[in-house]
């Protein structure tokens, strides 16, 4: 899983960095991007990477805190669910 290629084309480049400052996984910082999107295929992508929803950012909001929707909430929640 690459997650240095996902994470070079995603936002700019100071928002990654500011993640990464706060020792966040990749990965956590990609679901936290795809659920603001809404973007279900990289959610799903990063999900089976075993990324967390649960991990806080320097706002103290989450992937789920930070969905553009319910709809994409249930999705993380669902699929977290299925790995349990």
């Amino acid at each position: 899983f690459d997650y240095t290629g996902m994470l070079a084309v995603e936002g700019s480049y100071d928002r990654v960095e500011g993640l990464l400052k706060q020792s966040i996984a990749p990965v956590d910082i990609l679901l936290m991007m795809a659920a603001s999107e809404g973007d279900k295929t990289k959610i799903e992508e990063v999900m089976r990477a075993e990324a967390r929803y649960d991990v806080k950012d320097a706002d103290g909001k989450t992937a789920l805190d930070r969905a553009e929707s319910d709809e994409i909430r249930q999705m993380i929640l669902g699929f977290s669910v299925q790995k349990a």
